[in-house]
């Protein structure tokens, strides 16, 4: 049996089901540290350290009991894992938990590692970025635009290079789309109203 419940033939189960990931998708888009930490507890974080860094973050700053040793594995797992977008959420892991680092190969120097939050879906820059047409990041509101929708202020809008082979898991693709909003000096946020 694993963290994440029992196995089913043969085949570790990591607790992460349908279900599971959207509420997880949801707390991560709400900014619920305390919801993603009810969720991340009795699962595996490998398969969603994406989400999970972004609620841990949450809910670091939210003071949710229980955050600050699931914070430490995820910063743990993601040190190991090394993919793309996962040294720009570690640094942001790292900081939330008061120890702060550099953002990783992607932040610009100039930017001396700090990223401006955008509230941004990282799914949308993610199909921008594998989109077949080019789009813009409306860096006013963190909407993710065609071309032809940008208007006025040249400064508002952040053109997403088409045609980019992105991985086909959710996971993997949050990280590209996370490591690309990095080099750009911004890192996503959740929405508020």
């Amino acid at each position: 049996m694993t963290r994440g419940g029992p196995e089913r033939r043969g085949v570790p189960s990591t607790g992460w089901d349908e279900d599971a990931l959207a509420a997880l998708r949801a707390a991560a888009h709400r900014g619920d540290g305390a919801g993603g930490v009810e969720l991340l507890a009795c699962r595996e974080l490998g398969p969603v350290l994406q989400y999970a860094g972004d609620v841990l973050v949450a809910a670091l700053g939210e003071g949710v009991p229980g955050a600050g040793p699931l914070a430490r594995a995820c910063l743990g797992e993601l040190d190991g894992r090394g993919a793309p977008g996962d040294a720009e959420l570690a640094a942001e892991v790292a900081a939330a938990l008061g120890e702060p680092r550099r953002g990783g190969e992607s932040v610009p120097p100039w930017r001396g590692g700090e990223l401006v939050p955008l509230p941004v879906d990282l799914g949308a820059v993610a199909a921008a970025l594998e989109a077949g047409e080019p789009h813009v990041l409306d860096l006013v509101r963190g909407d993710v635009l065609g071309m032809e929708e940008a208007e006025g202020d040249e400064g508002r809008w952040l053109p997403i290079p088409p045609g980019g082979v992105l991985d086909a898991r959710e996971e993997a693709r949050r990280g590209l789309a996370r490591a690309w909003l990095a080099r750009h000096g911004l890192r996503s946020a959740p929405r508020t109203l």
